[in-house]
């Protein structure tokens, strides 16, 4: 922290620093509740016990309890569950050696209880912070409990003469944010003043997962231990652009070669409708849906919409035996390699289909089968 002080100082600004050398400081804000941002998390969990183990604190009164401990920030959290009609948590979340009653409700989709509790931690000696930690307990599965964050930091920072919004997670849900190896970072990439939380969002990064900002990369090289600083600097890595992959942003680029050496790009066949594919010959799924990206290349041609399958065989051999053996007749091109396409597309699964229209903007994906012949027949009805 000592260190962090000196440099802040020498920026002379605390709220946005932007140092010599390409290192950005600045000092971020405690938000409560996190669904303000995101229901996702990674639950970590914890065993309960019938009898208190050490360090737990004992409910004389109640009648059917569960005891645990939970450690977080370095410091020691009794935790009891009274397991009742309707269970009562009970949380010593000020470390006073008492244990107060919190309250939680029952899920109606699968029964589970779930509370917030806002705990007091220590990053310094008589200095608590608040925490929140959000209790998950399942009554079939009663000597176990999980929990998550309840609240993460935002703030701003300026990069190079930009100012992003941002925020961090403790993605290990331990109390500390210092550990960016565990951490989650959300950066306002496209500057609408708003953070996307989808699962595929261009504005998520790990916080040690170095990313590209209109042709500049950065890395941030430190966090401090309560989450309300953080440091980004400049990297000589190279790392590509993240796209956004959302309905109505335009298609990221691609480019390459089909099997007859022709060059096929985004640019190239812009006015085009195009069904884009993302399959390989060793995917079962993948080969189902060929019948259907037939059918729509055979029966579409005339209104200019190009099917154009984007292979990921391992090996260019396997990609031109599966297009062989399957009797493909629309283009191919090869992207198993490197994969190029594939990560501008954040594949994470295959068989991945994107609809783009004669603008170059994505109108459906992740579709198949008559899905996807009714989306495309829906945008072609627009048009006429």
């Amino acid at each position: 922290m000592r260190g962090f002080l000196a440099v802040v100082l020498l920026c002379s600004l605390l709220i946005v620093a932007g140092c010599a050398g390409g290192a950005f400081e600045a000092q971020l804000e405690y938000i409560d509740p996190i669904t303000d941002l995101t229901g996702a998390c990674f639950p970590q969990g914890m065993k309960l016990d019938r009898e208190p183990p050490d360090g737990a604190i004992e409910l004389p009164e109640a009648e059917s309890p569960l005891y645990g401990v939970l450690t977080l920030a370095g410091g020691s959290y009794a935790v009891a569950v009274d397991m009742l009609d309707e269970p009562l948590l009970y949380v010593d979340a000020d470390q006073d050696g008492e244990l107060s009653l919190f309250d939680w409700e029952q899920s109606p989709y699968d029964g589970r209880y779930i509370g917030p509790v806002p705990l007091q931690v220590y990053y310094q000696e008589d200095e608590p912070k608040e925490y929140s930690l959000v209790i998950i307990w399942d009554p079939w599965y009663p000597t176990v409990f999980a929990y998550c964050r309840g609240a993460y930091y935002q703030g701003t920072i300026e990069l190079n003469g930009t100012e992003y919004l941002l925020a961090i997670l403790d993605q290990d849900s331990d109390g500390r944010y210092d550990d960016i190896e565990q951490g989650t970072l959300f950066i306002d990439v496209d500057g609408d003043g708003e953070l996307l939380a989808i699962a595929d969002s261009h504005e998520i990064y790990g916080l040690a997962e170095p990313f590209n900002l209109d042709g500049t990369t950065y890395e941030v090289t430190w966090v401090s231990r309560d989450g309300s600083a953080i440091r980004i600097e400049e990297s000589e890595l190279d790392v590509p652009q993240k796209y956004p992959l959302g309905i109505g942003f335009p298609a990221p680029p691609f480019e390459g070669e089909d099997l007859d050496g022709e060059h096929l790009s985004l640019e190239s066949l812009a006015g085009s409708i195009i069904v884009l594919d993302f399959w390989a010959g060793w995917c079962s799924p993948c080969i189902a849906e060929l019948p259907t990206l037939t059918a729509i290349h055979e029966e579409h041609a005339e209104d200019d919409v190009v099917v154009l399958g984007i292979n990921l065989d391992r090996t260019h051999g396997a990609f031109e035996e599966a297009v062989e053996r399957y009797e493909i007749v629309y283009p191919q091109i090869y992207d198993g390699g490197e994969e190029i396409i594939a990560t501008h597309y954040r594949i994470a699964g295959i068989p991945m289909t994107y609809i783009i229209d004669r603008d170059g903007l994505i109108v459906a994906r992740g579709l198949r089968g008559e899905t996807l012949k009714d989306a495309l027949k829906t945008l072609l009805e627009a048009e006429s």
